[in-house]
């Protein structure tokens, strides 16, 4: 496997299959994130596209090769954003709920699904992007604060705060 930084370089040059491979790399990530957040696969896959076009377009702008992921999450994190304000979509309401739930699960995991996206949805869009982001993404609170716009500290305490709420509405 091709290290990231060396992609990154040769996508600064203008290579775009190296930038073809560092999608690749986050590709399941995003989308799971942003079908996360949005709610639906239509919008994830389009805030998905549009986000790796703004990357592709302004990937001269990143700094740090070791911040790149990060750097992805947050213009997919506006785009999504700006999605729900365009669209003033409602996130992950009770229709979708029941469509999230693949054929394949069993009758349990599809319960299990049900409530976990049901608490989700009980946050409020800022703390479930952190949750998100930390829990699916794997983030560390210093990443986040450089997403969200948040301090590290902020980003704690809401993960705590919303974590609590999560495991409250789970009992």
């Amino acid at each position: 496997m091709v290290d990231a930084k060396i992609l990154l370089k040769c996508a600064k040059d203008g290579n775009a299959d190296s930038f073809g491979a560092l999608y690749s790399m986050y590709a399941k990530e995003l989308y799971l994130y942003a079908y996360k957040f949005l709610g639906n696969k239509e919008d994830a896959e389009d805030a998905v596209q549009q986000a790796s076009l703004n990357v592709y377009k302004n990937i001269a702008s990143v700094k740090n090769a070791d911040s790149f992921k990060a750097y992805y999450f947050k213009a997919l994190s506006n785009t999504a954003k700006s999605m729900l304000a365009k669209k003033n979509l409602h996130i992950v309401g009770e229709e979708e709920l029941e469509n999230a739930v693949s054929p394949e699960q069993t009758e349990v995991s599809a319960i299990n699904s049900s409530v976990l996206e049901k608490a989700m949805s009980s946050l409020k869009q800022e703390d479930r992007e952190i949750v998100l982001l930390s829990v699916l993404s794997g983030f560390s609170s210093k990443e986040i604060a450089k997403i969200t716009g948040y301090t590290s500290s902020t980003v704690r305490s809401k993960l705590a705060r919303s974590l609590k709420k999560l495991r409250t509405e789970l009992e």
